[in-house]
């Protein structure tokens, strides 16, 4: 009796073992700790209560501190998101979409995490100060850095190409001024760049190009200058670019219509001049395209044919002349066109998508006449 039950102790107590070992390297770290309460109390947010579960002396990987995710094996800080809008059942228990305010600023403390893979701090409306330096040089695994929404100002640090692990970047909607560094070129596994809505200067990068992985670049909203890099076009990965609302120059790159996954382009509201590439209204899977208050020049080219798919085509206030392109007529789909405010003329064509569109899309022009506007006379 004795001998069989001693395989089935010894397996108990391998267990028990293997439980505390698991439950020890779980802990939180004192030091990856200590530097959350020092962020924590760089921040402060009353509204939703995010950092009442942040308690002195617990356990910030099992003690359930909001926001926080460890590494099960070793028990250092892998993930910190904190969004000000959300609707998960913590921050939002009613099922309404919680919106919260926080101020202060980002605390050198985060650099401590220096495991840390993911740092979100979005969309809280008042955190300010600048984007610490040492993010670059001391968090040599982070993938997701992520602070829209704020009062963020400075610059990018210089140093941000050492993240060679980061595949998501936004910034957006803050007051982040300076030039875009050079070395956010050598980020090789970014998949997603958001630097909207800022106060950036400059020119995009020429190297741009480089980013193989790229699949978002969001650049609009800024005081960017110069001419878009030729390198765009060789983004292959690229579907959505936006560039609009800037001091762009120069005209638009020949080879950026041979991006075949591109979806979406805004270039709309900048100093853009030239003619539109055929191969840009030619690309089938181009469905949003925004060239609007510019001054390109020259014909529209008549290249629209069955797959020609547009839920947006926006080429108004610019200095386009010649006839509106019979082949749109051919179109699968035009949801919004707007061609007002150029130098067209002739009459425009019948049948669809025309015929569901009214004068405002063809308003201002040199001698449109026909569809929505009335006979040619």
């Amino acid at each position: 009796m004795a001998s069989s039950s001693a395989p089935l102790l010894l397996l108990l107590l391998f267990a028990t073992l293997a439980a505390l070992a698991s439950a020890d390297a779980a802990a939180c770290s004192a030091g990856d700790r200590d530097a959350l309460l020092s962020i924590r109390a760089a921040l402060s947010e009353a509204r939703l209560g995010v950092f009442s579960s942040w308690k002195q002396g617990g356990d910030c990987c099992g003690g359930g501190w909001y926001g926080v995710s460890c590494d099960p094996s070793t028990g250092r800080v892998a993930d910190l998101t904190l969004r000000g809008e959300a609707e998960d059942a913590v921050m939002a228990p009613a099922g309404r979409p919680a919106s919260g305010v926080m101020s202060g600023y980002i605390s050198d403390a985060v650099c401590r995490l220096d495991r840390l893979s993911t740092l979100v701090l979005a969309d809280w409306k008042q955190i300010s100060g600048g984007i610490p330096s040492c993010l670059a040089s001391d968090l040599p695994y982070l993938r997701i850095l992520e602070l829209p929404g704020n009062r963020i100002s400075g610059e990018i640090p210089s140093s941000i190409g050492t993240l060679s692990r980061l595949t998501v970047l936004n910034l957006a909607d803050n007051l982040i001024s300076g030039e875009i560094p050079n070395s956010i070129t050598t980020l090789s596994s970014l998949k997603h760049l958001d630097l909207t809505n800022n106060q950036l200067t400059g020119r995009i990068p020429a190297g741009i190009g480089s980013l193989s992985m790229l699949s978002r670049a969001l650049l609009g909203r800024n005081k960017l200058s110069g001419e878009i890099p030729a390198s765009v076009g060789s983004l292959t990965r690229l579907a959505d670019l936006d560039l609009a609302e800037n001091q762009l120059i120069g005209g638009i790159p020949e080879n950026l219509g041979d991006a075949h996954v591109l979806t979406s382009l805004y270039l709309g509201s900048n100093r853009i001049s030239g003619r539109i590439p055929a191969s840009l209204l030619r690309n089938k899977g181009l469905g949003i395209l925004n060239l609007s208050r510019n001054a390109v020049e020259g014909a529209i080219p008549d290249v629209f044919t069955g797959e020609s798919y547009f839920m947006v085509l926006d080429l108004s206030r610019n200095r386009l002349t010649g006839a509106v392109p019979r082949s749109l007529s051919s179109a699968a789909y035009v949801g919004h066109l707007d061609l007002s405010h150029n130098r067209l003329c002739g009459s425009i064509p019948a049948g669809p998508p025309f015929d569901h569109l009214d004068a405002a899309s063809f308003a201002s022009n040199s001698c449109l006449c026909g569809g929505p506007l009335g006979k040619c006379t």
